[in-house]
C-alpha cells in the first residue's frame, strides 16, 4: 500500500503526464545525456540499465538503442507514455522502494529526479539496494538534493495539481552513498531548467 506522499507524487504525473513530457523535451538534454555517456562508457552493447523514476521513457530511450533497458515508475500515466514512445525498452509500474530484481541484476542504474520524490528516511535503503542489484563495477547516476528540504506545491506545472519533494543536502548525500559502499567518480552541483534550483548529480561505482 502507498504511503500518502507517495500517492501524491504518483497521482500528481499522471494528471500532468502530457505537460511533463513537453517541458522535459523543451529543455536542453546535452548535460544529461553527457551524465549517462558517463555511467555506461565501459558497458558493452545490451548490457542491462535500469532507470528508475523513468517518467515518459525520455533518457530510457536514449539508451534503448544501445542496452537492455528496464524502466520503474510509480505513475501508471507515465508507464503508459513511456511504453508507448519508447517500444525498444521495457517498463514496469512500481515503487522504486520495492524492487524485486535479483542482486546483480544490472550493469548500470540511472534515477535522474526520482529519488528526490521519495521520502528521505527511505533514501539510504534505497541506495543500498541499488548497491546489492548492480554488477562489480555497475555505475550509478542518482540526482539528489542540494539543500536540506521537505516540502510541497500545490499547482505543480498545472492548477490543482501537488507534487511532494524530499532530500537531504549535497554533503549529507555524499556521505550516505559513500557508507553504502560507493565510490564516487562525479560529484556537481547542476542548475535545474525545470525548477529554477539546483540539485547534485553524482556518478558512483560499485566496487569490483
Amino acid at each position: 500500500m502507498q504511503s500518502e506522499p507517495k500517492r501524491t507524487v504518483a497521482e500528481g504525473y499522471d494528471r500532468i503526464a502530457d505537460v511533463y513530457l513537453h517541458w522535459r523535451e523543451r529543455t536542453p538534454k546535452q548535460r544529461i545525456t553527457t551524465y549517462l555517456d558517463r555511467v555506461t562508457e565501459l558497458l558493452p552493447n545490451g548490457a542491462r540499465v535500469l532507470d528508475l523514476g523513468c517518467g515518459s521513457g525520455v533518457y530510457s530511450g536514449y539508451l534503448a538503442g544501445r542496452f537492455d533497458v528496464i524502466g520503474v515508475d510509480i505513475s501508471s500515466g507515465q508507464v503508459a507514455l513511456a511504453r508507448k514512445l519508447v517500444p525498444g525498452a521495457a517498463f514496469l509500474l512500481g515503487d522504486m522502494s520495492s524492487l524485486t530484481f535479483r542482486p546483480g541484476t544490472f550493469d548500470a542504474i540511472i534515477a535522474v529526479y526520482s529519488i528526490i520524490h521519495v521520502p528521505r528516511e527511505e533514501h539510504e535503503p534505497l541506495l543500498q539496494r541499488l548497491f546489492e542489484l548492480l554488477q562489480p563495477r555497475g555505475r550509478l547516476l542518482a540526482v539528489l538534493g542540494r539543500d536540506d528540504w521537505v516540502g510541497r506545491e500545490p499547482d505543480w506545472l498545472a492548477p490543482g495539481v501537488e507534487m511532494y519533494w524530499s532530500h537531504f543536502d549535497a554533503d549529507t548525500n555524499q556521505r550516505m552513498v559513500e557508507r553504502v559502499g560507493f565510490h564516487t567518480l562525479d560529484s556537481k552541483i547542476e542548475p535545474d531548467p525545470l525548477h529554477g534550483g539546483a540539485h547534485l548529480f553524482l556518478v558512483v561505482e560499485k566496487p569490483a
